[in-house]
């Protein structure tokens, strides 16, 4: 009897409990509205005029009031301290000071910290995403008030050497720093920046959640330094890779050189189109795609080089000259910069002999100011066995120390190799 009465009592609960209701598709109203007090416009002020410098975006990340951005869009203010603060401003019109905690500029990350009397926050997941997800994204574009943006997670790029999520969606001026979140509401990426055309990028949560991590174990505020050593520490990676690598290499005249050194190079060529040209020329150049942001007129960490063949038997000895001594002159380093940030160039010109051909060579350093034992450096190479024909080389690196820049210079020369 006993039994028979749990029996019937567990099957009045079972019939008595609601039936579990279906939930339909998310929307980004739903979202947006549930989440939209945790995030945040980011302004720079400057002091003198009071008004905004630069804006962006951010989010609240921690219950005590840490906030994630891009560390681009603070990055006036890390230069200039003196010149500017930073400021955040919520959607129901609260607004306050914030204080940078940490930074990762290799990623474009920035943690700040604010009074925000605000206890919800964004979790950050870690957890993998299929490709054809939908998510969305939410940011202040040009400054015209909050807006989310539903997209499509397209993985990680694949030709890259800093990894970015490509999202099938419009991210515009503004929304920089803001959340990417999956459907439960949680960070899966970083907005950093757009090609146009529903083409954006955003930077993956895990490198977030390190840079929270460090934080929190190690609180520092000499930003210069972590700059230094960022730089430092990430020219040392990217060029050890280029250096182990297996680079392939393309015919371009009558000489055989170097293509992508890796799979994240991007390549492109054109000959010379002008039937009244009295000689053939024809191009190639490559580059690594992505750099590093240091300020708005400073970037570095990128590797370029162009060749240019000439083949002029229609013309005269001293003809072809004139031509190939204009183009020696080439490139410097691609990057930009100011006068405060590096020195002048400082030139070596000499003749070499590689694989039993003669070359002149330039090879030029420049020093960063800031970045103890960093250079700028450009390669530019003549080849000077024939009268009617050669070859012209410019290689550029920035932000490299000079031992590796030796090391990579001495590789790259070696690999080109005339073919008869």
């Amino acid at each position: 009897m006993n039994y028979l009465k749990i029996i019937l009592t567990s099957l009045f609960f079972l019939l008595a409990r609601p039936a579990a209701v279906q939930a339909g598709p998310v929307t980004a109203e739903a979202l947006y509205q549930t989440l939209q007090d945790r995030i945040y416009q980011i302004q720079v002020i400057d002091l003198a005029s009071n008004k905004k410098s630069s804006i962006g975006s951010g989010f609240q990340i921690t219950e005590d009031g840490l906030i994630a951005t891009n560390y681009h869009v603070v990055s006036e203010y890390i230069h200039a301290p003196e010149q500017y603060r930073v400021e955040y401003q919520g959607q129901d019109g609260r607004s306050g000071q914030l204080t940078i905690q940490g930074i990762d500029i290799i990623h474009d990350l920035a943690v700040l910290k604010g009074a925000l009397n605000n206890k919800t926050f964004l979790p950050l997941s870690l957890s993998p995403l299929s490709k054809g997800t939908r998510i969305f994204a939410i940011g202040n574009p040009h400054d015209l008030g909050m807006s989310i943006i539903s997209g499509i997670f397209n993985g990680l790029l694949e030709k890259s050497l800093y990894e970015k999520i490509l999202f099938s969606g419009a991210l515009n001026p503004g929304m920089s720093g803001g959340p990417a979140i999956n459907e439960q509401g949680n960070v899966i990426g970083i907005n950093v920046s757009t090609a146009g055309n529903d083409l954006s990028f955003l930077v993956p949560v895990k490198y977030l959640d390190r840079l929270v991590r460090h934080y929190q174990i190690k609180k520092e505020t000499d930003f210069a330094s972590q700059i230094e050593q960022q730089v430092f520490d990430n020219q040392k990676y990217f060029m050890e890779i280029l250096l182990s690598s297996d680079w392939k290499k393309t015919r371009l005249g009558d000489v055989t050189v170097v293509a992508e050194l890796t799979d994240y190079f991007k390549c492109w060529g054109k000959t010379d189109d002008d039937s009244e040209q009295l000689y053939e020329h024809t191009y190639t150049a490559c580059a690594s795609p992505d750099s590093v942001f240091i300020s708005q007129d400073f970037d570095t960490g990128t590797v370029d080089f162009r060749y240019d063949w000439f083949d002029a038997e229609a013309l005269s000895r001293f003809q072809f000259y004139n031509i190939y001594s204009d183009r020696f002159a080439g490139s410097f380093s691609t990057n930009s910069v100011t006068r405060d940030d590096v020195g002048n160039y400082q030139c070596n010109t000499g003749f070499v002999k590689l694989a039993g051909h003669n070359w002149k060579i330039a090879q030029c350093f420049r020093k960063y100011k800031n970045f103890k034992g960093l250079f700028d450096v450009s390669l530019t190479m003549a080849s000077i066995d024939y009268n009617h024909k050669g070859l012209l080389v410019n290689m550029n690196m920035a932000g490299v120390e000079k031992k590796l820049a030796i090391a990579f210079s001495r590789k790259y020369m070696e690999s080109i190799q005339w073919q008869n």
